[in-house]
């Protein structure tokens, strides 16, 4: 089997331990956007860096995104265009995808590969942010009987490139990830709700997803399954596989902390770690937690409700708290822990605005705000701070722009 990720510092932190668990047998593959320039070696390396010790792997293949786009100058060979055949991958099938660009860029790019992927395909969606899958499903995969399997993944390492097949892994986190559920109806979490198995030995497990020995249809699943099991291996990177109810719910958390986080530095241009060093910032961000822990409680009372029976629906009744994940002191918390992980590093929000590149705003506090707004909750503080995030990209892009002309 043959394992794609899209190329980017996470991306190549994957394709690099991906290499290094799985068999020979099976392949791994960095998909490249146009003007990357990449290694065309015999031995395709790629180079990890760590606490500066640096270790390589070989025979990780690299393929173009757009096939018919050749590099001008490869500074790897000091070969030419002209010097380098690169083989021709574009009507080669996907078996697994892993996505780790960033989320505003994530539609446009897989719309150039469709015409490779296939209900058989499995699309892991590992980058931070919500609701690209949402989009996914709208624009490229509408049709639930032809769409691939997803997995939604959480990451928590950073990671950046010194070349396009050398990546510094700068901060060691973990990764949570669940599969998405089948629209096709088979049920991969069927164990956790099995009255034959007791509830001490309810994990999950890969025969859920496709059994070898009695499963007429395990072909359609043998690369969702092959995918699962693999990611499960990453040790290194500290993988874990939660049932979708747990995962939406770290999901959530990690979409907070990051949005937070982001908020706050844009605001007050501030690095991590200074943050919550007042009593005013830390109440804007308490105010914040506030505001989006009310969002997600209407949206969870809203689809009770949509649940029960027409003539409950409407009638006042006690609700069940929220996951306690998703509670205001565990954001809070949670916040505080990932503030003080990486204190002396800046937001990627901030660096994006000062660098003059797009900020992800619409999958981070946009997104967040979206559910206040949809569900009728009101988050004034949220929304103050969002049109701080859009005016000082603005501002930036602008001036970028006039720097750029002089």
């Amino acid at each position: 089997m043959r394992f794609h990720v899209l190329h980017s510092p996470l991306g190549t932190l994957l394709a690099y331990h991906l290499r290094q668990t799985l068999p020979s047998k099976h392949a791994v593959s960095l998909i490249y956007k146009d003007g990357v320039q990449t290694p065309t070696t015999h031995s395709n390396v790629v180079r990890l860096e760590h606490s500066g010790v640096i270790m390589s792997v070989r025979n990780i293949d690299f393929e173009p995104l757009n096939p018919n786009y050749r590099p001008p100058y490869d500074k790897f060979t000091k070969a030419t265009a002209a010097d380098t055949q690169t083989p021709d991958h574009d009507s080669t099938p996907i078996e697994s995808l892993i996505v780790t660009t960033s989320p505003a860029s994530t539609t446009t790019i897989l719309d150039l590969l469709t015409h490779r992927l296939s209900p058989q395909s499995t699309i892991v969606l590992m980058q931070p942010g919500l609701g690209v899958y949402e989009k996914l499903v709208t624009k490229l995969f509408p049709n639930p009987t032809r769409r691939p399997h997803f997995i939604i993944a959480s990451p928590r390492h950073d990671a950046f490139l010194k070349e396009a097949n050398h990546v510094v892994h700068d901060l060691s986190g973990s990764i949570d990830f669940s599969i998405v559920p089948d629209p096709r109806g088979r049920d991969f979490e069927a164990v956790l709700r099995s009255r034959d198995t007791p509830a001490l030995h309810r994990g999950l497990q890969l025969t859920d997803i496709a059994n070898k020995h009695n499963d007429t249809k395990f072909g359609e699943y043998a690369s969702l399954r092959n995918t699962v099991a693999v990611l499960s291996r990453l040790d290194a990177l500290n993988v874990s596989w939660l049932p979708m109810e747990e995962g939406e719910v770290v999901l959530r958390r990690d979409l907070v902390v990051r949005a937070v986080t982001d908020a706050l530095a844009v605001a007050l241009g501030l690095p991590n770690g200074a943050l919550l060093s007042t009593p005013s910032s830390r109440k804007l961000a308490e105010s914040l937690i506030v505001e989006i822990n009310g969002a997600f409680r209407a949206q969870w009372e809203t689809e009770i409700r949509s649940q029960l029976p027409p003539d409950q629906g409407s009638r006042r009744m006690k609700m069940p708290p929220l996951p306690t994940g998703l509670g205001r002191r565990a954001l809070m918390g949670e916040l505080v822990r990932h503030l003080l992980v990486a204190k002396g590093r800046e937001a990627p929000m901030l660096i994006d605005i000062e660098t003059g590149v797009s900020t992800q705003r619409r999958y981070g506090l946009g997104y967040l705000h979206a559910i206040g707004r949809a569900y009728g909750f009101s988050m004034p503080t949220t929304f103050t701070l969002l049109q701080t995030i859009v005016a000082r990209e603005s501002l930036a892009k602008t001036k970028h722009t006039a720097h750029v002309k002089s």
